[in-house]
Order: structure tokens, then sequence, then C-alpha cells
């Protein structure tokens, strides 16, 4: 086996698991609570896309490097883990994001009852597309997960017992 392409690997995995858990899970609910909801609605904005990047072509490029052949239930892992962040990528993220464009315009142009007879059905929309990505972010990362156990099955055989 390739040093390189093992070390690759491994940092990988880890770049990938590590940065979708730790800025869903941590870094975005801190945000939150902390800023303005413009500043997170632009910092979501900005980072959203690359991180359904990331997810869409990570598990790609594990199953590309990994440093054992990948079995059936490897990939069940892998498969689920692309599928989700282009779930993410290709659908909810444009739809949200044009939801939240329609709200912004309704703003602009009504007020009063007008403003939420428009814009109710639009929270609601919004809510069904972010609840959706809220589910496949989740499920990305139990992927990544459940494929990092394997990995670290595969990693134990040439860890020296004590």
């Amino acid at each position: 086996m390739s040093l390189v392409k093992n070390s690759t690997h491994l940092l990988l995995y880890s770049f990938a698991f590590g940065g979708t858990a730790f800025y869903s899970y941590v870094f975005s609910p801190i945000a939150f609570k902390t800023v303005d909801r413009e500043t997170f609605s632009t910092i979501q904005n900005r980072m959203l896309e690359l991180v359904f990047k990331m997810q869409t072509v990570a598990p790609i490029v594990l199953g590309l490097t990994a440093p054992y052949p990948l079995a059936t239930p490897t990939l069940a892992t892998l498969l689920p883990a692309t599928a989700t962040g282009a779930v993410n990528l290709f659908w909810l993220l444009p739809w949200t994001r044009r939801v939240k464009r329609e709200r912004r315009e309704a703003a602009k142009h009504l007020s009063g009852d007008e403003l939420e007879a428009v814009d109710a059905p639009l929270r609601k929309e919004f809510g069904r597309s972010h609840g959706l990505s809220l589910l496949f972010n989740m499920l990305h990362t139990a992927s990544l997960l459940a494929y990092g156990v394997f990995l670290s099955k595969r990693l134990f055989k040439y860890v020296r017992r004590v």
C-alpha cells in the first residue's frame, strides 16, 4: 500500500467527517445564537454551497483512495453520503435560496396583511426545505460515521496489540 494514498485517504476522511460535524453541530448553532439573523444568513449563504460540494465529492474520493478493497457494506456507507450531499447541493439549496429570495422581494413591495398573506406560505415552504436539508445533512454525517467504523476496523489490523 502506498503511504501517500493511505495518508491522503485518512486525512480526507478526517476533514470530511470532522468538517461536516463541526460546521453543522458546533459552529452553526453557536453562530445562530450569537450573531444577528442577517449576518447568520450571509455566513450560511456563503458556506453551504462549499459544504455541500465537499459532502458530494469527498465520499467519491474516499472510495477512489481507499487503502483496501471496498466491500458492499462499506460502499453502502459512501454512496448515501455522496447522494445526500448531492441532494442538498442540487435540489434543497437552490429551493431554499429561491424561497428566501421570494420572501425578500415580498418584503420590499408589500406590507401589513398583504405581506403576511404572501409570506406565511413562504415561511412554511422554507421550513420544509430547511427541515429536509437538516435531515439529509444528518444522514450524510451518519453515513460518514458508519464508514469511519469500517475504516477503523481495517486500521486496527495494523496496530500492534500490547
